[in-house]
């Protein structure tokens, strides 16, 4: 990838704009599930609605997995507009909670990893990240960010982008991380929409 930044790439937008279809596609198809459940509660005896119950908690939360996932894209687009790809430089593992694990070397100390990770929720057993990698189709991804704040994750391609994240990066209840950073990577972190502290 020849690109001063992985969003210079004609093939990364059209990654971009395919991940976004499919994301407001889940999102709409989600919220539409809602009248089809009152419809059948009105059309269906009293006695049914303790089985629709657990029908509307499964919907209202996949339909809140699916508003984060809308969400993050204008993270996603921010980052690949900061950062080039770096291609095969992630290990991705398998992890015990059910999700998904990137390794990718620290920028200013290439001998150290950083760990990211992904899944693990309920509702996530399904997604390209966590079911691939656990059969052991994928081992190894590009990525474009720095793995000490937050980054993009993708197969060859690109394609099945994923934004992923330190907690400390994007959660202001948590101090951000500034020791072992030179101020470069700080201001290219902020740039990207992480949370750096202070120079």
């Amino acid at each position: 990838m020849d690109h001063e930044t992985a969003w210079a790439g004609p093939a990364t937008r059209r990654a971009w704009r395919r991940t976004a279809l499919f994301r407001c596609a889940a999102l709409s198809g989600s919220l539409l599930a809602f009248p089809v459940w009152l419809f059948a509660v009105v059309m269906t005896p009293a006695w049914l609605l303790v089985l629709w119950l657990p029908v509307l908690c499964a919907g209202l939360w996949y339909a809140l997995l699916a508003v984060v996932a809308v969400a993050s894209l204008a993270g996603m687009r921010r980052v690949l507009r900061v950062y080039p790809w770096q291609v095969g430089i992630a290990e991705v593992r398998s992890k015990k909670n059910g999700g998904t694990q990137f390794v990718v070397p620290n920028p200013e100390w290439p001998e150290k990893a950083v760990r990211l990770g992904y899944g693990g929720l309920i509702g996530t057993g399904r997604h390209f990240w966590v079911r691939t990698v656990r059969s052991g189709q994928v081992t190894a991804a590009w990525f474009a960010g720095d793995p000490r704040y937050l980054g993009v994750v993708a197969t060859s391609g690109p394609r099945h982008l994923v934004r992923v994240a330190q907690r400390e990066a994007t959660d202001s209840r948590m101090s951000p991380r500034n020791r072992g950073v030179s101020p470069e990577a700080r201001a290219r972190a902020r740039a990207a929409g992480a949370r750096v502290g202070g120079d």
